[in-house]
């Protein structure tokens, strides 16, 4: 079910999983793109004051203080959701906010399983407006990805995702935009190129790259449907990976990139634009953290 105001929430995601890697090759590669309005405020991401096992960006909105869209706890969970637009199941005004899902799942203060975390979710999806959870499990003898949108025509639980690469949207689960369909494909050649532990360095600006991919995958006919009543020209600029609509105050605005490897040892990387943004001319900042999880 398609609403007629669709907001601008482009952001995606590319995550790698191998539960069996070789000795040089990395267990985990993500990449992620968050697109929002440049005023809204935000932390820079860094490890959590209230959890110091957590790392992640937090959103400093008023009334949604202290919500997340991606996050990563040295116990072994990564958390990212993807707001679905376009949809209109229920007023945005009556609904509960979506951004202390990735915190409730990474903080994990109800000591649950990840499967017990998402059939709660799932119990409460209806409160929330739509959106795409990927929730990540890491273990010593697996990494565990399941998927779960509460959008319409989705399913009512969460699904397991295979292992390899993986790319997600801001569409319903199995209906992804062209940019998502494309850059996955780029993602798969970035890992199976240079996806080793000498090959870092050449890795992460790679990944960096294809987050900075700015080429339109226009027309898109899901892409266009979901943004019903926007101008072409706003439509056509939301197909690339990399968005940028100064003129809107909107635009792709962190890029994080996290690496695992086989031993649990973590590099978390962002390059966020420094507030206040200005849309002409933005100054991007990075912070890079190492953690060890504690699963493996």
């Amino acid at each position: 079910m398609l609403g007629t105001k669709a907001t601008l929430v482009m952001c995606i995601l590319f995550l790698h999983t191998d539960n069996n890697p070789a000795p040089n090759k990395f267990r985990l590669i993500l990449a992620s793109n968050r697109d929002e309005y440049y005023q809204r405020p935000t932390r820079q991401a860094n490890f959590w004051d209230e959890d110091p096992t957590v790392i992640g960006g937090r959103d400093l909105e008023p009334g949604k203080e202290g919500g997340s869209w991606l996050a990563l706890s040295s116990h072994g969970r990564i958390g990212v959701i993807l707001n679905v637009t376009g949809e209109n199941t229920q007023d945005p005004s009556s609904s509960t906010g979506r951004g202390f899902i990735v915190p409730n799942f990474v903080t994990n203060k109800q000591h649950e399983m990840q499967e017990e975390y998402l059939v709660r979710l799932s119990k409460d999806g209806h409160k929330h407006s739509p959106f795409n959870f990927i929730s990540i499990d890491i273990s010593m003898k697996q990494i565990n990805v399941q998927q779960y949108s509460n959008a319409y025509g989705c399913k009512d639980h969460a699904e397991n995702v295979a292992s390899g690469p993986r790319g997600w949207g801001n569409s319903i689960l199995g209906h992804p935009f062209r940019k998502v369909t494309a850059g996955t494909s780029h993602f798969k050649e970035i890992v199976e190129a240079y996806g080793t532990m000498k090959d870092k360095d050449i890795l992460v600006q790679e990944l960096l790259s294809l987050l900075k991919w700015d080429k339109s995958h226009f027309p898109d006919p899901e892409l266009q449907r979901r943004l019903l009543g926007k101008t072409p020209s706003v439509v056509e600029r939301t197909s690339s990976v990399f968005v940028t609509i100064p003129e809107h105050g909107y635009g792709t605005r962190t890029h994080s990139i996290i690496l695992i490897n086989r031993q649990g040892e973590v590099d978390f990387m962002e390059w966020t634009m420094k507030e206040p943004i200005d849309p002409q001319n933005p100054t991007w900042i990075s912070a890079k953290y190492t953690c060890q999880l504690e699963s493996c």
